[in-house]
């Protein structure tokens, strides 16, 4: 069974907006979305009525982001026994890692919506940065050094983003797909942030976000997240904003920044299930890593194991009736 997000109050209240869920039956949807994972090249295929594309290491999840799974561990293993893959990962209602999807409804979104610790910074990058759309050919030639800064200070690889010819690729993958635009904060002439995001029906997806560490007291991120958002509001189009998932690992900071702008989280359970042949190790490997990041704390890597282990067990629990 899929469902969808929908939200009930559309204004930005101190109530959660988003306040229920409907059945919308089990063709296969995604659209835009699904397309642009193609063009990338990432394998995606569909069964039981769902697209899953491929995300990171073993994982695949499902598509596109809003849509919460009522898949059980007996589906799951069917779908992982039949398309050889091995592993999915999926937002739930059943057990799983708690989490959440960061959304928020534009309309009637201005300056107001804004948390006041926000408003200033936002204020000062509307007054600071040039916001634009960039065309493929532009972001080719002027995003590779946001993309090696940013993943610098995440200490995150991605040859995606750093390798020119796959790099090339993944831009050429954006011109071709329907639905996708490239937002840009310049400072100078110089571009400071670039946000990728995909319209999908009723759905603007905000997928890839790169910035300029030198740019950042310009707050070129607020004034682009901050006109996004407002600009969405104008069209009666758009109902929905997706700004990703919560971290498996916290991210205090990056979870703040966006409840600020006036994003809320729709919380769900992050499903997670490894093929049948891994399963029976999932148990004995969950307590290695814990040991080892017991033995070493700040390991971030180990940390992201042990949760991940953790969420394929708790995830193999039958729903509570």
């Amino acid at each position: 069974m899929i469902q969808e997000l929908v939200h009930e109050t559309p204004r930005h209240s101190g109530r959660n907006p988003i306040a229920s869920s409907v059945a919308i039956g089990s063709a296969p949807n995604g659209g835009n979305v699904v397309k642009f994972w193609e063009l990338q090249g990432r394998p995606v295929f569909e069964m039981n009525g769902v697209w899953w594309g491929h995300h990171r290491g073993p994982f695949y999840t499902s598509l596109p982001f809003q849509l919460r799974l009522d898949i059980g561990p007996e589906e799951a293993r069917e779908i992982l026994h039949r398309s050889k893959v091995l592993g999915l990962s999926f937002p739930s209602d059943r057990p799983g890692l708690a989490g959440g999807h960061y959304v928020i409804s534009p309309e009637g979104y201005d300056l107001a919506s804004v948390h006041r610790k926000q408003r200033g910074h936002v204020t000062r990058g509307l007054e600071l940065c040039e916001l634009r759309t960039l065309d493929a050919e532009e972001l080719q030639a002027k995003g590779l050094p946001l993309n090696r800064d940013t993943l610098q200070r995440q200490s995150r690889e991605d040859a995606t983003f750093l390798d020119p010819a796959k790099w090339k690729r993944f831009v050429r993958g954006l011109r071709d797909c329907p639905g996708m635009t490239i937002h840009g904060a310049f400072v100078d002439g110089r571009l400071a942030t670039y946000l990728i995001s995909c319209r999908d029906g009723q759905w603007l997806h905000l997928i890839y976000k790169m910035s300029s560490t030198a740019e950042r007291d310009h707050y070129p991120n607020h004034a682009l997240d901050f006109s996004i958002i407002r600009n969405a509001a104008s069209d009666p189009g758009v109902r929905f904003i997706g700004n990703g998932m919560t971290s498996i690992l916290p991210n205090e900071g990056l979870d703040r920044y966006k409840r600020q702008l006036g994003y809320q989280v729709q919380a769900h359970n992050l499903s997670i299930h490894f093929h049948p042949w891994l399963a029976p190790l999932v148990g004995a490997s969950e307590a290695v890593a814990r040991h080892a990041q017991a033995r070493f704390p700040t390991s971030s890597r180990l940390a992201y194991y042990a949760e991940v282990l953790g969420g394929a067990l708790i995830s193999r629990a039958p729903q509570a009736p």
